[in-house]
């Protein structure tokens, strides 16, 4: 019996598909493609994304999208598994109605829980929380603290001194006094783009894995999580491609690219020196 990459590739190739063409209109990388092909699960992103590229295989070559899914599910040991009920025992059932006969029969009330005790108890841990929330906080307001007649007397001025002879008469002083220092809000070298660079920018709202191509050469795919930053600098073009495109945004020499883009979409964006190239249809 074929596997479950075995369907694929034989429903592939019944109706003269290539892999190649299929990367092209679902914008997934060949190697992903073929491990999907040769039941190579771990070679996959994983989570919602190997959902998705089964679903868009499937839309691709015609197949039923929820049925491929769910024989990836059962292929991959992702599925869920079936709830069962166990039914209780006949011996227990009769245990327990002897005790309650038993119960009865003496009079004996069933125990119940000290439920005062606990709400007693949940009350005191309560009010010692609080107690300490409130000491912790006027203990952090201690040192920062200053009083209203420092805060508002003006600064003393210094002494004063006798200048010498030649400031006296108007001769210009050696020494100079330093200019007051700012806060510098410049970007570092480091962040900006050298001469005929550009930069990308990614940063991922939600769980995304990303693939780039800069300047001619292809890096490794890697999964991103949400939070997650990465920045490419190239020259001559640079390709981004992003398995869930609703939630990621990018960013060209720091000005924010609107690219549109569902959760869980496979997207493909290029770059140029001057911003978004339009891809070829």
């Amino acid at each position: 019996m074929p596997s479950f990459g075995e369907k694929l590739k034989q429903e592939r190739e019944k109706r003269k598909i290539t892999l190649e063409q299929i990367s092209v209109s679902t914008k997934i990388g060949t190697r992903m493609l073929q491990a999907l092909e040769e039941d190579k699960f771990n070679q996959l992103p994983g989570g919602i994304f190997n959902k998705g590229f089964v679903r868009a295989y499937s839309r691709a070559v015609g197949l039923d999208e929820d049925q491929t899914v769910a024989d990836y599910l059962q292929a991959s040991g992702d599925a869920p598994p079936v709830s069962t009920e166990i039914a209780p025992r006949e011996d227990n059932a009769q245990e327990n109605a002897e005790r309650v006969a038993r119960l009865e029969a003496h009079n004996e009330p069933p125990r119940q829980l000290p439920w005062g005790l606990f709400a007693v108890g949940l009350l005191l841990i309560a009010l010692a929380l609080s107690f300490w929330n409130r000491h912790h906080r006027e203990t952090t307001r201690e040192p920062v603290r200053q009083s209203p007649t420092a805060a508002l007397s003006p600064v003393a001025a210094p002494p004063s001194t006798t200048l010498p002879a030649e400031v006296a008469a108007g001769a210009p002083s050696n020494s100079e006094s330093p200019a007051p220092t700012r806060n510098s809000t410049a970007p570092s070298a480091s962040s900006a783009a050298a001469p005929g660079e550009f930069q990308v920018a990614i940063h991922t709202r939600e769980q995304s894995w990303i693939s780039t191509t800069i300047d001619g050469q292809e890096h490794e795919t890697e999964t991103l999580d949400a939070g997650s930053k990465r920045t490419f600098r190239g020259h001559k073009k640079i390709i981004v491609k992003f398995g869930n495109a609703g939630g990621v945004d990018l960013r060209f020499n720091g000005k924010k690219i609107d690219i549109g883009g569902e959760t869980g979409e496979v997207k493909s964006v290029t770059f140029g020196p001057q911003g978004v190239v339009a891809s070829a249809p």
